[in-house]
């Protein structure tokens, strides 16, 4: 089985001019730029991004346009596909967040929730359950969490037995270069 994921691509230079105004009952299709505004953003590559407010000519409102992979939410489409992804992949909402703020994007679990319900949505049958139907291999299952020692945030990587769901080891995630438990800086 092959499961080809394509993540939306990020472009903040690409801030395409509004046509019809966003308000449906003007349909005026004259606008002036009013702002360009910095706005943070969540992604892999970029920190923030230029919002284009405009003003319909014809009703005085004004509305803004964002670029290209991104909306008025902080998180970009890009890592909002990456963690449903990984969460399809079996990780779950805990360990989205963990994975993705292992590669520098913070993300609480309960907006990877909220990304992989705006999926399930927009993609009838978006379940693991569905996505893998008939593929069963056993493999090793393996699963981040973390836990409150004395106040400090201690991550854990738990490996489970795939035919009796037993936990077979429970190791303290430690960084490579200085043998430290991760979150104790």
């Amino acid at each position: 089985m092959r499961l080809r994921i394509v993540l939306p691509k990020v472009n903040p230079e690409a801030i395409t001019a509004p046509t019809r105004c966003a308000y449906p009952d003007c349909g005026g299709r004259k606008f002036h730029l009013r702002q360009e505004v910095s706005k943070p953003l969540r992604d892999t590559a970029y920190q923030q991004m230029q919002v284009h407010r405009y003003q319909c000519l014809r009703c005085v409102c004004t509305f803004r346009v964002y670029p290209e992979g991104t909306s008025r939410a902080q998180t970009s489409q890009r890592v909002k596909g990456l963690a449903v992804m990984l969460y399809l992949l079996g990780l779950s909402y805990g360990a989205v967040s963990l994975a993705l703020d292992g590669l520098g994007i913070s993300l609480c679990k309960s907006r990877v929730y909220d990304a992989v319900q705006e999926a399930a949505k927009r993609v009838p049958g978006l379940k693991r359950d569905q996505v893998f139907a008939g593929v069963q291999t056993p493999a090793l299952g393996a699963d981040l969490t973390s836990v409150s020692c004395k106040g400090v945030s201690l991550p854990l990587g738990i490996t489970v037995d795939p035919v009796s769901g037993l936990a077979l080891t429970i190791d303290a995630a430690f960084r490579r270069r200085c043998q430290e438990p991760l979150g104790l800086d």
